[in-house]
């Protein structure tokens, strides 16, 4: 369905603060724009934000999860129980590896891969568990882990929608061994394009950072007369470092993040409130113990093709942001025992959750739902 001239009020919108168009334009203009002082401290303000111990910058948030993959052992021929209900970055990044994505049924109510599962799909070849944060909203991690840990499997979270979210106390970030995020044009916190990888101790972090730069020790080699320093690569690496222009948007775009979140939570509070009880509007499920960073705000909706229309009519863009990936024939045969994703696909809809958004418009949205359903 082409999207209509009349849209208002559009899903997405980039934030980018005066601040950091400022100091990316004095990474312009000094003369050093590769991977130098902005990334360390881009690196620096995150662990101080997040509290994650060993954070790696790099290119891009599939760049994140190839990496951390890497560095978790993942080889050619394993495999790796994750979702369909993500981008099909997550999955690309598995295959990257040449290891097969093997994808677990997810709960209707959150999006988020279900716990109960995973543990009938491991096997001999199972290395490691990737759960996605749908929408911020952040997963089962206890029960995933006690999976993980009964069967020695690598955890490695796909965080591109939850910087800024919390589990049961802790900053998604610091609650695995491996947590990656994505600062894409649209996420909470954009650097045009970038991620980083939270590595939980110093070998692995150590590793991350040879690796992201063609398994170059830029922190060890040796100075030469020739120009070129001295070095020995002893492992495969990759062109997935961050550079200081992509690092200067965001070290300043970082430094609003919680005003970012908590303006997304004040928005996502008002939906819930309007929208609880509501006729052919069914809302995802909170817990207490968790708090979204809700880069998307998900609601399932009856007759979901006369909603997207009728919100359209009313000039606001409304998508369901990633369908289940595992219709892609890449992926292999269409997947037919994942049930609960099967009903998701059929009601799930996002509506414009985002830190443009004015009041007024805001009101607008609540009242089309409200007026249209």
């Amino acid at each position: 369905m082409p999207l209509q001239n009349n849209l208002k009020i559009r899903m997405f919108s980039t934030y980018v603060t005066e601040k950091a168009i400022e100091r990316a334009a004095n990474t312009l203009r000094s003369g050093y724009i590769g991977e130098g002082k902005e990334v360390a401290i881009l690196e620096s303000r995150f662990k101080e934000i997040i509290g994650a111990d060993y954070p790696v910058a790099v290119n891009s948030g599939t760049s994140a999860l190839h990496l951390a993959l890497v560095v978790a052992g993942i080889k050619p021929g394993d495999e790796v129980i994750t979702t369909a209900q993500t981008m099909a970055a997550t999955s690309h990044a598995i295959m990257m590896q040449f290891a097969k994505p093997v994808f677990a049924d997810i709960q209707y109510e959150t999006g988020n891969i279900n716990p109960d599962d995973i543990e009938h799909r491991i096997t001999e070849k199972t290395k490691a568990i990737l759960p996605v944060h749908w929408a911020g909203y952040p997963c089962d991690m206890d029960e995933i882990h006690k999976i993980a840990e009964k069967h020695n499997l690598a955890v490695i979270e796909d965080a591109a929608h939850a910087i800024g979210a919390e589990y049961k106390g802790k900053k998604i970030g610091t609650v695995s061994p491996c947590a990656c995020f994505s600062f894409q044009a649209i996420k909470h916190i954009t650097t045009g394009d970038g991620g980083m990888v939270c590595f939980g101790n110093k070998e692995k972090y150590d590793e991350g950072r040879r690796r992201r730069w063609f398994g170059i020790d830029r922190i060890n080699r040796k100075e030469s007369i020739l120009g070129e320093p001295e070095w020995n690569v002893s492992e495969v690496g990759y062109k997935y470092h961050m550079n200081d222009i992509a690092a200067s948007l965001g070290i300043e775009n970082l430094s609003m993040l919680n005003e970012i979140i908590e303006r997304r939570r004040q928005i996502a509070k008002w939906y819930r409130e309007e929208f609880e009880g509501l006729n052919g509007i069914r809302l995802m499920k909170e817990k207490n113990d968790r708090k979204s960073a809700f880069w998307l705000f998900t609601i399932h909706v009856e007759r979901k093709i006369d909603f997207i229309k009728m919100m359209r009519k009313k000039g606001i863009e409304v998508s369901v942001v990633h369908n289940r990936i595992d219709t892609n024939n890449i992926f292999g045969p269409l997947r037919k025992d994942l049930p609960e994703l099967e009903k998701y696909t059929e009601t799930h809809i996002c509506i414009p959750i985002h830190n443009s958004l004015k009041d007024d418009e805001v009101k607008h949205i609540i009242n089309s739902v409200r007026e249209g359903r």
